[in-house]
C-alpha cells in the first residue's frame, strides 16, 4: 500500500524534537512493508531569519527509505492568523503535485492534526478525489483553544475525512461532544513507541543509594509540576535518600527554580534542562518511578517511553494516561490534587519491588509497539480502501 503522511508539524533543524512520532510512525509503517512519503510545508518563524536564506526552496530527501518532500519557507505575517494556514496549504499543493509526478498517486493519505495538515488533505480530496484519515493528537480541543477562524475548517473535514483517529479515547470524546465531530467516523489508535530504542538496561549505572523520581516535559504551568514539587516535598523533603529530576526547559524555569528553593528541597531537585532523546532514555533507565503531573494529556507519549524503559510511572488522571496506566505498570491519581500525589509517590517508593521492569516492558509492547499499532493502522487504511 502507498501511504503519504502530511503532517501539522515534523521535525526541523532548529526543532528537531517537533513531530517525532509522526516521523516515527512513518518509518515504522515502512518497516511493516508499505511504500510511504512525506510531504511537509515547512515555515519557519522569522527569529530563525537570515538574508542569505531569503528564498523559499523544495527540499527532497530519502529519511531512511520515506521520500521526504518539504517546502522550507518563512511565516512572513505572525500577526495574522490565519496567514500561516493560508501558505502552509498553498505549499502543500505544490508539494502533493510533485509528490505525485516523481512517486506516483498514493492510494490513502494519513495527515497528522487537522490543523493544519487535515485542511490539506481535505484540499487535496476535493480538486483530486484521495481518500484520507487524520490522527488527532492537539490539547488545543481539550484546553478550548482553537479559535473560531480555526473552527470553521473542521465541518469540511469531517465531511471529507474517512476517519478521525485520536490518540485517545477521551479527546474522541471531546471532538465529538464539542466540535461537532460525528462519531460514526472517529476510532481510537495510541501513538507508538520505539521499543528498540527505549528499552530495558540492566547495566545502565544507577544513582547509588538514591530512589529517583523523574520527569521529562516543557516547564510550562499546564504540565502541573507546581503539583509534583509540593507533594515531593510533604513527603521527602531532607530526606537525602530520595532525589527529584526534571528533564526539559520552558517559561516557569526560573519560577520552578524558586519554589523549589522556598519548599527546602532545592538540594534535591535537579533541573536537567532541555534533553534529546538518547538523553531522556539515559535519564529514564537510571531513574526508578517516572512522573507526570500534567493537568491534560492528550496521551502522553513520554509515559510509553518509560514503560518500554520497565520503569513504573505515576500519571494524573488528566485525558490520554488512563489508558495507558494499569495495575501492572503503575498508579493513577486525580489532577491537581497535591496530597493524592504525594500519597502516590510514598506508596511507590515503598510497593517498588512488586513492579516488574519485564511485565511491564511486555505490555507496553503488546500496546503501543510499532507492530501493535501498525497493524491497526493498516486495517483502517484496508477499510477506508474497500468502501
Amino acid at each position: 500500500m502507498h501511504i503519504l503522511i502530511i503532517p501539522s508539524w515534523y521535525p526541523t533543524d532548529v526543532s528537531p524534537l517537533s513531530g517525532i512520532f509522526f516521523r516515527e510512525q512513518a518509518q515504522a509503517l515502512r518497516k511493516a512493508g508499505h511504500q510511504v512519503g512525506v510531504i511537509f510545508p515547512e515555515r519557519k518563524s522569522l527569529r530563525w531569519f537570515r538574508f542569505r536564506n531569503l528564498k523559499s526552496y523544495v527540499f527532497h530527501e530519502d529519511d531512511q527509505g520515506v521520500a521526504t518532500i518539504r517546502k522550507k519557507g518563512w511565516n512572513w505575517f505572525p500577526r495574522i492568523p490565519h496567514a500561516y494556514a493560508d501558505l502552509y496549504l498553498d505549499d502543500g499543493v505544490v508539494l502533493y503535485d510533485e509528490y505525485v509526478n516523481k512517486y506516483g498517486e498514493p492510494d490513502i493519505i494519513h495527515a497528522h492534526a487537522m490543523l493544519f495538515g487535515g485542511v490539506l488533505a481535505t484540499r487535496i480530496k476535493k480538486r483530486y478525489d484521495k481518500p484520507f484519515v487524520v490522527t488527532e493528537h492537539s490539547t488545543a480541543f481539550a484546553l478550548h483553544e482553537i479559535k473560531p477562524w480555526q473552527e470553521s475548517y473542521l465541518a469540511n473535514i469531517y465531511q471529507s475525512a474517512s476517519k478521525i483517529i485520536t490518540v485517545s479515547p477521551k479527546l474522541g470524546d471531546i471532538l465529538a461532544g464539542q466540535y461537532g465531530c460525528p462519531k460514526k467516523i472517529i476510532k481510537f489508535i495510541p501513538n507508538i513507541v520505539d521499543t528498540e530504542f527505549f528499552s530495558l538496561n540492566a547495566k545502565k549505572d544507577k544513582v547509588q543509594d538514591k530512589f529517583v523520581y523523574c520527569t521529562v516535559s516543557s516547564l510550562t504551568h499546564r504540565k502541573g509540576l507546581h503539583i509534583l514539587f509540593n507533594a515531593f516535598a510533604s513527603k521527602f523533603k531532607n530526606n537525602m535518600q530520595c532525589e527529584l529530576w526534571i528533564g526539559g526547559d520552558g517559561e516557569e524555569r526560573a519560577r520552578l527554580e524558586e519554589e523549589a528553593s522556598c519548599l527546602g528541597i532545592s538540594e534535591q531537585v535537579k533541573f536537567l534542562g532541555m534533553l534529546n532523546r538518547a538523553q531522556v532514555c539515559d535519564y529514564v533507565q537510571r531513574a526508578d518511578v517516572f512522573v507526570l503531573p500534567s493537568l491534560y494529556e492528550t496521551f502522553g507519549v513520554v509515559l510509553i517511553e518509560a514503560l518500554a524503559c520497565g520503569k513504573p510511572v505515576i500519571a494524573t488522571r488528566c485525558g490520554g494516561p488512563e489508558y495507558i496506566v494499569n495495575e501492572i505498570n503503575g498508579l493513577l491519581v486525580p489532577r491537581n490534587d497535591v496530597e493524592a500525589f504525594a500519597s502516590a509517590m510514598e506508596k511507590m517508593k515503598e510497593s517498588y519491588k512488586s513492579y516488574n521492569p519485564i511485565l511491564i516492558r511486555q505490555d507496553c509492547i503488546n500496546r503501543f509497539s510499532e507492530e501493535a499499532v501498525t497493524r491497526q493502522l493498516g486495517r483502517i487504511y484496508e477499510e477506508v480502501l474497500e468502501k
